[in-house]
């Protein structure tokens, strides 16, 4: 058991970030990647995997940072990601959320060339690509949309996963038609599915349901997205537990199969590490 995608540096940690990893051993979540969103987390997190065994890192800058000039961060990114257990370049990609406000022409224009970059250092540094990908709102898939067509322009033939995926069975569909495309799922799979959308192409289980075991991984995004036993309290890492159980239920399969093929899907795309 793993889970691929963790923000260990955030100081709601600090007081017990040993406890923290010693639950996660204890739940048999073995393996963690701690992920970069800006310069100084991409450092913390590398600082993170240098202290603890099994605890790998990626560094990236997230699309919500380009604003302004898109390379300004890039040569310390690169020297950063050269460090010694990174293992993937990312968090980056498009994040069109209205609830971060109005996300304007030249704003969306930026973080697709920020991820141009990342595409770059990904391709010359030959490491997976870890994808923040977040629409306007649950009405459109324009973020997805958006990113495959980046995909298939760029021709980039490197391991993609999708970070708490949330796309529909339509963009999903079509998303499985690239190879090199896995899809992360988060605690938010384990909620209550509102009635109207029960087996719609807008529900979410409904998508797990699509998804390969082959290219399926489990995250927490801690502190974020509690599994809905775990609601109102701070996300860990021994939490993803609960989004596996749930991906057993929705796919029909035991947690031993499901684990070792988590663990056969992390060696396949960061390497044995």
């Amino acid at each position: 058991m793993l889970d691929i995608h963790t923000h260990l540096y955030w100081d709601s940690y600090d007081a017990d970030r040993d406890e923290v990893i010693a639950r996660a051993r204890a739940a048999g979540v073995r393996q963690l990647l701690v992920i970069g969103t800006t310069l100084e987390e991409s450092r913390q997190a590398i600082a993170l995997s240098a202290q603890y065994p099994d605890v790998y890192a990626s560094v990236g800058i997230h699309p919500n940072e380009f604003r302004g000039e898109v390379g300004e961060y890039i040569p310390e990114l690169a020297e950063l990601a050269k460090q010694s257990k990174i293992v993937a370049i990312g968090e980056c990609g498009l994040d069109y959320s209205e609830s971060h406000g109005e996300i304007t022409d030249k704003q969306k224009q930026a973080q697709k060339e920020g991820l141009n970059k990342h595409i770059a250092l990904a391709t010359e540094l030959h490491l997976p690509l870890i994808i923040h990908c977040r629409p306007k709102n649950a009405l459109t898939m324009d973020a997805y949309e958006d990113m495959l067509s980046i995909f298939k322009e760029r021709n980039f033939v490197l391991p993609i996963i999708l970070h708490c995926y949330m796309g529909d069975t339509k963009v999903t569909q079509t998303f499985l038609e690239l190879p090199n495309i896995y899809f992360s799922f988060t605690g938010n799979i384990t909620y209550p599915v509102k009635k109207h959308l029960v087996g719609t192409k807008d529900d979410l289980t409904e998508t797990v349901k699509l998804i390969p075991q082959e290219r399926i991984f489990i995250e927490t995004d801690c502190p974020f997205l509690s599994p809905q036993a775990k609601r109102g309290e701070r996300n860990e890492p021994a939490y993803a537990i609960h989004t596996a159980e749930k991906v057993c239920e929705l796919l029909g399969i035991p947690r031993s199969v499901l684990d070792a093929q988590l663990e056969a899907n992390f060696v396949r795309v960061f390497g044995d590490s």
